[in-house]
């Protein structure tokens, strides 16, 4: 007998991996039987083959954004989400009203896990990774009673990379002297630029230590185009960077330093190993620090109008003529104005712990500043040591699912504000 319908809505690179994926292992640990799919959302981020990636998890199903929004345009839920009574909808990424609406679509009680406040309208709760998130949402109007701190699911993703119908990693061999990796993010227009970059930054330091093994976990959600021009240097000018022929799973550049690029499955277990890591903002500095990894982060400002926006500033650099000045002008302006770390650990521990890099910059300047950590193994040691006492531990996924599943078995007006299920207001 099939179990309760679970439909839990994602949108891109880091929120299917790090947070959909421990998610669904956690909700087959708590409930087997349960009916799970993915509903992909609109996301100006998307890659485009979002949807292989979440075939590939424990579900039943993956609707894809372009159903999402046809299926909306006349008031409906994408086909194959519909069942009989109960179940749930669980947004992990993407705006919370693609939640809402879909909830009601389905009559059933819209949930919601972010890094970022919401006011919490229509949901049954907004769950968030850490206390000053959820004074934040309540600070936007949240109500109190809506809003729970539940932990961070990328510590499940990085310390739990056991989800059923995901293939394994494998053996991934010895550990370099040092063992460093590589990672140029998962968009295609970002990642052409900074492939050439992480080549060059190899390059100097193979030529500091010679039994280095530098790593690239190639992001799935990199198209097959993207890769290929980014290992030959086509925007290589950007940052500086330089090519390399690709040799089966192995990068040869130029100078001959042999980069291995590996299934992104296998990334986590590269973390474990890894001695040093370089690159940019993002989830990625959050995995590491979970891991222990000690990294150079790296945000390039040679060109910013390359840099993804999120929000009005992503339509705005669409604009005919004007779009590329004033996306320039608001990545400057942003990073100038920026008075947090740019490094998800730095900011969540308060201390420098992973070496940050902002603005005009150069693979042999940023080798050097990878060089200092690896010649120095006191200080990674401590780095390290803060890193694993400070950033977020496992257990986030199945308090989770827990609260979730506890939630939409209450009975009407428990919640104080009405019946349970219709994507109530606050």
């Amino acid at each position: 007998m099939t179990g309760r319908r679970v439909v839990l809505t994602s949108n891109g690179p880091g929120e299917l991996y790090a947070w959909a994926r421990p998610v669904v292992a956690a909700w087959r640990r708590a409930e087997p039987d349960a009916d799970v799919r993915i509903a992909l959302v609109p996301c100006q981020f998307a890659a485009g083959n979002e949807a292989e990636v979440a075939s590939g998890f424990d579900i039943q199903g993956v609707t894809t954004a372009a159903q999402f929004l046809a299926a909306g345009a006349v008031g409906r839920a994408p086909g194959g989400l519909e069942g009989g009574p109960g179940g749930v909808v669980l947004s992990l990424g993407g705006a919370g009203g693609h939640a809402v609406a879909l909830a009601r679509r389905l009559h059933v009680p819209a949930f919601k896990y972010a890094f970022v406040p919401y006011r919490a309208g229509g949901l049954e709760r907004l769950f968030v990774h850490d206390e000053a998130t959820r004074r934040k949402a309540r600070l936007l109007g949240a109500p109190a009673g809506r809003v729970e701190v539940i932990g961070n699911l990328v510590a499940d993703a990085v310390h739990g990379d056991r989800v059923p119908g995901a293939s394994a990693a494998g053996p991934i061999g010895l550990a370099g002297d040092p063992h460093v990796l590589l990672l140029a993010g998962s968009r295609d227009a970002f990642a052409v630029h900074l492939i050439p970059f992480v080549l060059a930054v190899a390059d100097h330091l193979a030529a500091r230590y010679p039994g280095a093994r530098f790593v690239w976990p190639v992001p799935r959600l990199l198209r097959p185009e993207t890769i290929a021009a980014g290992l030959a240097g086509r925007e290589r000018a950007t940052l500086g960077g330089t090519s390399a022929r690709r040799d089966g799973d192995r990068a040869v550049t130029e100078a001959g330093t042999v980069v291995e690029l590996v299934d992104e499955g296998a990334r986590y277990a590269h973390m474990h190993l890894a001695d040093v890591a370089v690159t940019i903002p993002g989830t990625n500095t959050l995995e590491l620090g979970i891991a222990g990894v000690p990294a150079v982060v790296v945000l390039p400002l040679n060109r910013p109008e390359i840099i993804p926006l999120e929000g009005p500033g992503h339509w705005l650099s669409l604009l005919p003529l004007v779009g590329t000045p004033l996306k320039r002008r608001a990545v400057r302006l942003f990073v100038e104005r920026l008075d947090v770390p740019v490094a998800l650990p730095n900011r969540f521990s308060g201390e420098p712990l992973m070496v940050e890099v902002k603005g005009v910059v150069d693979p042999e300047g940023v080798a050097a500043r990878v060089a200092a950590l690896v010649d120095d193994p006191d200080d990674r040691a401590r780095r390290r040591a803060r890193l694993l006492a400070t950033m977020p531990q496992p257990g986030a996924a199945d308090r989770l699912v827990e609260r979730v599943r506890t939630l939409a078995h209450l009975v009407p007006g428990e919640l104080g504000v009405g019946e349970v299920g219709v994507g109530r207001g606050p």
